[in-house]
C-alpha cells in the first residue's frame, strides 16, 4: 500500500515548533528553490542542511541555481527559462531503486510541457518555519539519489542527458513510502525544496553560503 504524504506530515506535526510566519505569502513571484538534505521540515535547518539548488531543467547542482515563477492561476505550477516544471515527463529516468516510486519520473522543465501527474500543483504550507515547497496530496518530501559534488559550470542548467554521467547533477523524484518501503528509498536522500524568493536579501545570503 502507498500512503500519501500527509501521514508524515502528521507525525512532524506532533513536534512542537517556533512560531511561524505566512510563509505562503513568501511563495509568490520568482525565486530560487534551495534543496535541504533533512527528513523533517520541523528541524530542518537552511543554513547546515542546504546541499543545492534546482537548475533550469530541474536537476539538482551543488551552486547553478535557476529563478522559477510560480503561476499566477490555479493550478499552480513553476517555470524556468526552460519552460513549465513538471513530473510527468516520461522521457525522464524513473526512480527504479524505489519500491513505490519505480514508475515515477524525475522532474524536468521544458518547452511544451502540460502539468499531467494528477493533482500536481506547488505550494508552501503556513505553520512551517520556512517556505518549503509542496506538492500534490502534501508532497512536502523528494527523493535524489546522492547529493551532487561540485561543478564548474557557469551556466544555470545542465543537459538532461549528463544524469548518470557524472555526479555534478542529479534527478529529483517525488517521495512515496508505504509498508513494503517505510522510509526513503534505500541508499538515497530525503530532502526538503525550500522557496528563496528572487528580489530578497535572503537570496543574497543564500548565494553566498552555497558559494563557501
Amino acid at each position: 500500500m502507498k500512503y500519501s504524504h500527509a501521514a508524515l506530515l502528521l507525525i512532524g506535526a506532533a513536534t512542537p515548533a517556533l512560531a511561524s510566519p505566512n510563509v505562503q505569502d513568501d511563495f509568490v513571484g520568482q525565486g530560487q528553490i534551495h534543496v535541504l538534505n533533512s527528513s523533517s521540515y520541523v528541524t530542518a535547518d537552511p543554513a547546515t542542511d542546504t546541499i543545492g539548488c534546482l537548475t533550469a531543467t530541474g536537476l539538482l547542482s551543488k551552486r547553478n541555481c535557476a529563478t522559477f515563477t510560480r503561476t499566477e492561476s490555479y493550478p499552480y505550477m513553476l517555470v524556468s527559462s526552460r519552460g513549465l516544471c513538471t513530473f510527468n515527463d516520461k522521457s525522464m529516468p524513473n526512480n527504479k531503486d524505489s519500491f513505490y516510486g519505480k514508475n515515477t519520473y524525475a522532474w524536468h522543465c521544458l518547452e511544451g510541457a502540460k502539468a499531467g501527474v494528477e493533482g500536481e500543483r506547488y505550494y508552501s504550507v503556513n505553520g512551517f518555519k520556512y517556505p518549503y515547497l509542496c506538492n500534490g496530496n502534501l508532497g512536502c518530501y523528494y527523493d535524489i539519489p546522492a547529493a551532487p559534488s561540485d561543478d564548474d559550470d557557469d551556466g544555470d542548467s545542465f543537459a538532461i542527458e549528463e544524469v548518470g554521467k557524472t555526479n555534478a547533477v542529479q534527478p529529483v523524484w517525488q517521495f512515496f513510502w508505504g509498508s513494503h518501503q517505510m522510509g526513503i528509498t534505500p541508499g538515497h536522500l530525503q530532502v526538503l525544496w525550500l522557496w528563496v524568493p528572487a528580489s530578497s536579501k535572503d537570496k543574497r545570503d543564500e548565494q553566498h553560503r552555497l558559494a563557501m
